[in-house]
């Protein structure tokens, strides 16, 4: 009986995923907090637990299924895309639909200086996205020159409490205009 149990509950959370839709990604675990941790036997199993969770993280060897949520607003402000590559990141599942934020400026810590010339900020410099970095005003504008684009500033005090605010629309202008940042209003949260 206990055989069937786990068959049928296997086939159930398949279709339930299936429902739900999950992507596997790269994510960085100090951008979410565990709501709480079950026992599954499957990554597809978990996945049925996770009703609140913006994202999921399998282990197999202990068949702990974490439920993750954001701590950095709604789902999408966890999603950056330097995480996608970073092969030093869990896998976790991420509910679809995944967007993710294209990091044009990220400051690590003071290994980097800042304090540069016009040419250096219109062709970017650094030691790349998840560290120390800016991205170049001309590839700003490239990027948000066509559709509408939402900018997210996140920021954190000494003692590790994250902030941020989003702005809609964002775009950076051409060279002709000096990079003119233009942005609309907070979104409020």
């Amino acid at each position: 009986m206990l055989a069937f149990f786990i068959i049928g509950s296997l086939l159930t959370a398949a279709a339930v995923a299936a429902d739900s839709s999950w992507k596997l990604q790269r994510g960085d675990l100090a951008e979410y907090r565990v709501l709480s941790v079950k026992l599954a036997v499957s990554d597809v199993h978990c996945m049925t637990a996770a009703e609140n969770a913006d994202a999921v993280r399998f282990d197999a060897a202990s068949g702990s299924c974490s439920l993750l949520a954001c701590d950095r607003g709604p789902a999408d402000g966890c999603r950056k895309c330097r995480h996608l590559g970073n092969s030093s990141l869990p896998q976790l599942w991420i509910r679809e639909p995944v967007k993710c934020w294209t990091t044009f400026q990220h400051r690590v810590d003071g290994s980097v200086s800042f304090n540069r010339g016009w040419s250096e900020y219109v062709n970017g410099f650094g030691q790349g996205e998840s560290l120390n970095y800016w991205m170049g005003l001309e590839q700003l504008h490239q990027l948000t020159a066509t559709g509408v684009w939402r900018v997210r500033w996140e920021f954190s005090d000494w003692n590790g409490t994250w902030y941020w605010v989003e702005n809609a629309p964002f775009s950076v202008g051409p060279a002709s205009d000096k990079y003119r940042c233009s942005m609309g209003p907070p979104d409020s949260n």
